[in-house]
Protein backbone atom coordinates (compact mmCIF):
# COMPACT_ATOMS: atom_id res chain seq x y z
CA UNK A 1 0.00 0.00 0.00
CA UNK A 2 1.59 3.86 -0.62
CA UNK A 3 1.44 6.48 0.98
CA UNK A 4 -1.11 7.92 -1.15
CA UNK A 5 -3.45 4.98 -0.64
CA UNK A 6 -3.99 5.14 3.00
CA UNK A 7 -3.15 8.60 4.08
CA UNK A 8 -6.57 9.30 5.57
CA UNK A 9 -5.90 6.23 8.13
CA UNK A 10 -2.17 8.08 9.34
CA UNK A 11 -2.80 8.85 13.02
CA UNK A 12 -0.71 12.21 12.84
CA UNK A 13 -1.37 12.60 16.34
CA UNK A 14 2.71 11.84 17.45
CA UNK A 15 1.24 9.43 19.76
CA UNK A 16 1.63 9.66 23.82
CA UNK A 17 5.46 8.12 23.86
CA UNK A 18 6.66 10.69 21.61
CA UNK A 19 5.04 13.64 23.10
CA UNK A 20 6.69 12.64 26.66
CA UNK A 21 9.66 12.17 25.00
CA UNK A 22 9.83 15.71 23.46
CA UNK A 23 8.74 17.64 26.37
CA UNK A 24 11.46 16.19 28.78
CA UNK A 25 14.16 18.16 29.46
CA UNK A 26 17.51 18.26 31.35
CA UNK A 27 18.09 19.64 34.29
CA UNK A 28 20.99 22.44 34.81
CA UNK A 29 24.35 21.38 36.26
CA UNK A 30 27.20 22.80 37.50
CA UNK A 31 30.73 21.94 37.31
CA UNK A 32 33.38 23.17 39.82
CA UNK A 33 37.64 23.14 38.75
CA UNK A 34 39.73 23.29 41.91
CA UNK A 35 42.52 25.57 41.30
CA UNK A 36 45.55 25.13 40.48
CA UNK A 37 48.85 24.56 42.46
CA UNK A 38 51.28 26.83 42.97
CA UNK A 39 54.09 27.53 40.80
CA UNK A 40 57.12 29.54 39.89
CA UNK A 41 56.66 31.57 36.73
CA UNK A 42 59.40 30.97 34.58
CA UNK A 43 58.91 34.52 32.90
CA UNK A 44 59.33 36.47 35.90
CA UNK A 45 59.80 34.03 38.51
CA UNK A 46 56.62 35.23 40.30
CA UNK A 47 54.60 32.75 42.35
CA UNK A 48 51.40 31.80 40.86
CA UNK A 49 48.85 30.07 42.84
CA UNK A 50 45.65 30.79 41.35
CA UNK A 51 43.87 30.23 37.51
CA UNK A 52 42.54 34.37 37.92
CA UNK A 53 46.32 35.56 38.65
CA UNK A 54 47.21 32.90 35.64
CA UNK A 55 45.02 34.56 33.39
CA UNK A 56 46.14 38.08 34.67
CA UNK A 57 50.14 36.70 34.61
CA UNK A 58 49.19 35.65 30.77
CA UNK A 59 47.57 39.09 30.05
CA UNK A 60 50.22 41.39 31.08
CA UNK A 61 53.38 39.38 29.35
CA UNK A 62 51.54 38.82 26.00
CA UNK A 63 51.76 35.02 26.69
CA UNK A 64 49.65 31.85 26.29
CA UNK A 65 49.87 27.88 27.20
CA UNK A 66 50.29 25.80 24.46
CA UNK A 67 49.46 22.45 26.64
CA UNK A 68 51.33 19.60 27.06
CA UNK A 69 50.25 17.18 24.04
CA UNK A 70 51.19 17.44 20.69
CA UNK A 71 48.58 18.48 17.86
CA UNK A 72 50.70 18.32 15.01
CA UNK A 73 51.99 15.29 13.60
CA UNK A 74 51.46 13.38 10.21
CA UNK A 75 48.34 14.76 9.09
CA UNK A 76 50.00 18.19 9.09
CA UNK A 77 53.35 17.58 7.67
CA UNK A 78 54.60 18.97 10.97
CA UNK A 79 57.29 18.17 13.24
CA UNK A 80 57.99 18.83 17.29
CA UNK A 81 59.59 21.90 17.83
CA UNK A 82 63.49 21.11 18.64
CA UNK A 83 62.40 22.46 22.51
CA UNK A 84 59.11 19.91 22.79
CA UNK A 85 60.82 18.31 26.21
CA UNK A 86 61.66 20.49 28.21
Amino acid sequence: MSYKENYEDINWSGGKEYINKKRTRRGKSLQVMSDIEEFVSPVDKTVIGSRSGLRNHERRHGIRQIGNDWSGGERTNSAKPDNWQQ
